[in-house]
């Protein structure tokens, strides 16, 4: 994987939106990505000012499934 930021984070207490951030694969979930959304969302969810989490894709897919190149 690149060194792009897999997921982007914005917050605007009381909401954050987690958007993943792998446009060329429409973001296909390989095990990086996964890991950084788990990430992203356990800090968010022990922030106590945030109380709403979205998970956001990319304007052309949310998650294309499954990334076939890391199986």
């Amino acid at each position: 994987m690149s060194e792009e930021r897999l997921v982007i984070v914005d917050r605007e207490p009381p909401i954050a939106v987690v958007q993943m951030n792998r446009p060329k694969q429409l973001n296909a979930l390989a095990a990086p990505l996964i890991g950084a959304v788990v990430d992203a969302l356990g800090e968010l969810d022990a922030d106590p000012e945030v109380r709403c989490l979205v998970l956001a894709g990319s304007e052309r897919a949310f998650a294309a499934g499954a990334d076939n190149g890391e199986m």
